[in-house]
């Protein structure tokens, strides 16, 4: 008898550690992660009932044709996904599946649209980590058809989509001097990219921000913090291609290619006329460094709550270490 509750008393405390360890793992590793630019998107074809393969296809299109109209992303074409054998409707996709699909398509985010029954669900997952982006369903009028309306309903999804991104656009390498940051009559600028059709115009203020995920929210809705290290102003644009005076910097040498940037104005507008909640309002709060400000300090500051968190369960693998 107790041989064998010492032998279940191993296995539980086996159990527990193992737990334990996974999660501080996780905790780490969320901590450690940084959004990256989202560029290359990879949109699967809906997943839609029996009957409706060919309103889920016409929508599928759709869906390419609103995220490649603004020029701010290179959405994977059918060819691509049949020759890669990846042209195939998909749902909720596992952080694992999505981390293996990200790499074999060399994707930064990968997007599947659902239909069951009249719920339409839009799902976006990063290609690196595999962490859920965003994540809305919404409802299709129960008084008209579904062909009536899940195109439409499809185009509003992925502008919903796009307007929770926190950023507008990234730093591109100036193509005379070959570096993110250049000078002008002693002043610092940098070249950004914002894609076309958008309401940004000279004297905007930007900023360049980090996205640092914090829960396992998505990332875009509530589950990060957006941290801007400096600011500037658009001095000239041009179909979408702007030229930016940095006034406000940490460190020069945190702008650099790719790196992302937030336009408010632009930000506040976009949330506010596409948005499918019901209450718009911004998904994440700015936090900004001023440039005098301790590195160090700052950084600090960012990881403390995150910190206290991994502590606290860091206390609970211990109490169950030595209650085993």
């Amino acid at each position: 008898m107790k041989n064998r509750r010492f032998w279940r008393a191993a296995r539980l405390h086996t159990v527990f550690v193992a737990m334990a360890i996974g999660i501080l793992q996780s905790g780490v590793a969320l901590a450690e992660s940084e959004h990256r630019l989202m560029r290359r998107l990879v949109v699967f074809p809906m997943r839609t009932e029996k009957g409706f393969e060919a309103i889920g296809d016409e929508s599928w299109w759709q869906a390419r044709d609103q995220l490649t109209k603004s020029r701010r992303f290179l959405v994977a074409s059918k060819q691509f996904l049949v020759k890669n054998d990846a042209f195939q409707a998909r749902g909720e996709l596992e952080p694992a599946d999505a981390i293996i699909l990200g790499r074999l398509l060399d994707a930064h985010a990968l997007v599947t649209i659902q239909l069951a029954g009249r719920n339409l669900t839009l799902l976006a997952y990063d290609g690196g980590n595999g962490l859920t982006l965003y994540r809305r369903q919404v409802t299709l009028h129960p008084a008209k058809t579904i062909g009536d309306q899940l195109p439409q309903l499809t185009r509003r999804l992925v502008d919903d989509f796009v307007a929770t991104i926190p950023y507008q656009g990234y730093t591109t390498l100036d193509a005379l001097v070959g570096t993110a940051v250049f000078q002008e009559g002693g002043l610092k600028y940098a070249d950004v990219d914002l894609g076309v059709g958008s309401g940004v115009k000279v004297g905007d203020l930007v900023q360049w921000v980090r996205v640092t995920p914090t829960s396992l929210n998505p990332v875009f809705q509530g589950g990060s913090t957006l941290f801007a290290f400096a600011e500037g102003r658009i001095v000239r644009i041009n179909e979408g291609l702007a030229v930016v005076e940095i006034v406000r910097v940490r460190s020069l040498k945190d702008i650099a290619e790719h790196s992302l940037v937030r336009v408010p104005h632009e930000a506040e507008r976009v949330l506010t006329e596409n948005t499918l909640a019901e209450k718009p309002r911004p998904t994440l709060t700015v936090e900004l460094v001023s440039p005098e400000a301790n590195p160090v300090e700052q950084v600090n500051k960012e990881r403390r709550p995150l910190l206290t968190t991994l502590s606290f369960i860091g206390s609970i693998a211990g109490f169950l270490l030595l209650a085993f």
